[in-house]
């Protein structure tokens, strides 16, 4: 009879134990539907808001560009990360960045790294373009990594976002559907960044090439985001957004309402197993 309430205890420990630290799920900053959206409507400088503690922040927004966790586009549970830009001066993002410090307006700095570019292993996510969008049909929304080239984060003149874009892999964009895109080596990215340690701008480079080139650059951040030029307006989302770096993989999921998670779920449900199995056996 011992046995199996040690049993059961055992099982009871595994499951609190088994989900994964480097997997989590970021809620909105309104727990409960619609969700949030943070908005910016003057064109000239960029604002943003952290999303609780999570270490993600709605950053670089402007020019009544918009982003927001909320049901608009459901994905993998009640929400995602939407996105809206209304013109050529909208701009809006989801970033998470290491050491992240805001200024007056809300936007975040990345001040510390989160590993070296070298030890990059790839990246991916779950993206979403409404057929509302009136933009160049081959936009949606990109996936960046935020890197200082040279690995000296006391200079920041070198740092610069590569860029994941489906137009510069030979790939369509497709419309209201959610596309899953991973990045690996061979994976074509662009940079912003026009200084010499870059090699200007270019189109062609993939992400093996990219860390073959810059062998001291250190990942400051990932982001996710739209706008920046865009003409047209643009509606959509991302969600599930993961990356390694050095073996060690990160995935969040975004999310409006806190309801159980399956484990915690798994937990309740062996809870009751085991008082009821020890009403029958012991009581």
């Amino acid at each position: 009879m011992h046995r199996w309430i040690v049993t059961f205890a055992t099982v009871l420990v595994l499951a609190l134990t088994a989900r994964p630290a480097t997997a989590g799920i970021v809620y909105s900053n309104a727990l409960s539907p619609p969700g949030d959206s943070f908005t910016n409507p003057f064109p000239f400088f960029s604002a943003g808001q952290a999303v609780g503690s999570s270490g993600w922040f709605y950053n670089n927004v402007r020019g009544g560009g918009a982003v927001g966790i909320n049901t608009a586009f459901p994905h993998l549970g009640d929400g995602s990360v939407r996105f809206f830009s209304p013109n050529s001066n909208g701009k809006a993002d989801i970033e998470f960045l290491g050491g992240a410090v805001t200024n007056i307006l809300g936007n975040a700095t990345a001040t510390s790294s989160l590993g070296r570019f070298a030890d990059f292993e790839g990246m991916s996510y779950d993206w979403y373009r409404d057929s509302t969008s009136t933009n160049p049909l081959t936009q949606h929304p990109a996936l960046r990594i935020l890197i200082d080239a040279d690995g000296d984060l006391a200079t920041t003149n070198d740092r610069g976002y590569l860029i994941f874009e489906r137009a510069y892999n030979a790939l369509p964009t497709l419309m209201d559907e959610w596309v899953s895109d991973t990045i690996g080596p061979n994976t074509v990215l662009w940079n912003n960044n026009q200084s010499a340690l870059f090699g200007s701008t270019v189109y062609d480079r993939t992400l093996a090439q990219w860390q073959a080139q810059l062998p001291n650059a250190v990942i400051l951040g990932f982001s996710a985001g739209v706008g920046s030029g865009w003409n047209g307006v643009f509606t959509g989302a991302v969600d599930n957004i993961s990356w390694t770096i050095a073996g060690q993989t990160t995935t969040t999921n975004f999310e409006v309402a806190v309801i159980p998670e399956p484990a915690t779920l798994g937990v309740f449900a062996l809870g009751l197993a085991g008082f009821a199995f020890r009403r029958r056996f012991i009581g």
